[in-house]
């Protein structure tokens, strides 16, 4: 994203650093000091011992779009004992390349293999008057009015309507609307706006606000048989997007539609399959796919469940693998988690607990968790098409349920050994058994080298999960969950 328009730096090297304090822009101005996280730190050196030991020097203005640039030194030294209790250390280090936004804030990063820049005594001023300089082993960028420029709107919006399953307790129906945004920016979105407007109506403007990096959230409450006209915006330190361009999608249940035949809904839903203690039911088969031509079939179809909790727990002798696109693994031992159905092609309340949690970095911990035990936030899914095929002349659904944050924002966020505190955020697919009823099913995640597989629905956008680091990264788990009673996903009712 083009955050100003491309700008000639005007540099002066090899200035007293008294003179250069001294010589502040005129009018207010804000200060940041320039520098690594640790966490990108450590995903640059791969170790840690004590925390990791920086040298930032500024460079200057770089690339078309003039941001604040820098060089970074990383070192860090780890000690080992030795025979007769000598000890051996053994230091590492690396540079870094980094550009700034105008906050402060990390832009990019990447390992620096040719040679750097130490000049403690640099300084650089661009044709806004925002101004960077070294203070011995130490950055600074001085701004006073940079143009700062909002995001790109974000593409791909999508919208389901998810349906109350329990007629005793309804609850209003409301859209699970997803998008992607913007590339270039997507690891610095602080927040998402979701807006519904009616169309032709006078039912109520429906707004959801998500926080950091969400890509889906849930509208609500719609009015039935509404259309609404739906966009989202992107927030970042630096503005607001536009507008998507606007999709429309209407509160419709096609089963109220079609109450003369035997069953109804709006496949895929979760609901059950039932035997009949009399020869009435409108299905033949025990999976409420074949229906009975003469309504005397042994099964009917109960929409949404009556017990809808379930367990899941790592199968023996397997791993939890998160990878990056660049191959850093964090690995676990351990899961448990639990979660229940809450509609008709919905999860939710799902939290998961991973334990035996490390990396190169060391034992990899959530916030107030013992060492190596991972917590997720609560999260929801949403159950969509990942692809259709056909087999004997027609066509077969293939469905995946969607895991995400409720409310948006991270699934997990944990620190290794010294390191920093890393989230993770996006959404994660993870194919879902259907066309039989089971109490006890697999819950897989597959990826490689750091992609997600599959990594969204049929025809949707792209579902990945991105880390605070700004890289791509893939979950790998095969899991067996267990549910308070036998339950189906329908793909033909």
């Amino acid at each position: 994203m083009d955050r100003r328009v491309p700008s000639v730096a005007v540099i002066a090297v090899s200035i007293m650093l008294a003179a250069l304090t001294a010589a502040a822009p005129a009018g207010a101005s804000s200060t940041y000091q320039l520098a690594l996280g640790q966490g990108e730190a450590f995903s640059l050196l791969g170790h840690s011992c004590g925390g990791i030991q920086e040298r930032t020097y500024a460079t200057g203005f770089a690339g078309v779009h003039g941001l604040p640039a820098g060089d970074v030194h990383l070192q860090t030294s780890c000690g080992g004992s030795g025979r007769g209790g000598g000890y051996k250390t053994t230091t590492y280090s690396t540079w870094a390349s980094v550009t700034w936004d105008w906050l402060g804030h990390v832009r990019s990063y990447s390992r620096l293999e040719g040679g750097a820049s130490e000049n403690p005594a640099f300084s650089a001023e661009d044709a806004y008057g925002d101004r960077e300089y070294n203070s011995g082993t130490v950055a600074y960028l001085e701004t006073t009015s940079p143009p700062l420029t909002s995001p790109a709107a974000p593409t791909g919006v999508t919208a389901t309507l998810v349906v109350a399953v329990d007629p005793e307790t309804p609850t209003p129906d409301q859209f699970q609307v997803s998008w992607t945004p913007a590339q270039e920016t997507a690891p610095y979105i602080t927040s998402s706006t979701i807006t519904a407007t009616p169309v032709n109506s006078t039912a109520p403007v429906l707004t959801t606000t998500v926080q950091n990096g969400g890509t889906s959230a849930l509208v609500g409450p719609l009015e039935r048989n509404v259309t609404y006209s739906i966009t989202v915006t992107n927030g970042d330190d630096e503005g607001t997007s536009a507008p998507s361009a606007p999709i429309e999608a209407t509160d419709a249940h096609p089963h109220e539609e079609n109450d003369g035949g035997g069953g109804g809904g709006q496949p895929p839903e979760f609901g059950r399959c039932v035997k009949l203690s009399s020869a009435s039911g409108a299905f033949a088969t025990a999976t409420c796919t074949t229906e009975s031509t003469t309504g005397t079939g042994s099964y009917e179809w109960f929409p949404g469940v009556v017990a809808g909790g379930f367990t899941t727990s790592l199968k023996p002798a397997t791993l939890v693998t998160f990878e990056t696109t660049s191959k850093q693994k964090l690995t676990c031992t351990g899961e448990s988690g639990s979660g229940s159905i809450t509609g008709a092609q919905s999860v939710g309340g799902i939290v998961m607990t991973f334990s035996g949690c490390a990396s190169a970095g060391g034992a990899c911990t959530s916030p107030a968790q013992v060492s190596g035990v991972i917590v997720t936030s609560s999260l929801q899914g949403t159950v969509g098409i990942e692809r259709i095929t056909e087999k004997e002349g027609r066509e077969v659904q293939h469905l995946a349920i969607s895991y995400s944050a409720e409310g948006g924002g991270a699934l997990l966020e944990y620190a290794c050994g010294a390191g920093a505190e890393v989230a993770i955020e996006g959404a994660a697919l993870a194919p879902a058994p259907s066309d039989h009823m089971a109490k006890t099913t697999a819950l897989k995640f597959s990826q490689s080298a750091g992609k997600q597989k599959p990594q969204g629905f049929a025809g949707g956008p792209a579902e990945v999960l991105i880390s605070s680091l700004g890289q791509q990264v893939g979950l790998s788990m095969s899991a067996t969950k267990v549910g308070e009673e036998a339950v189906e996903l329908n793909t033909v009712i």
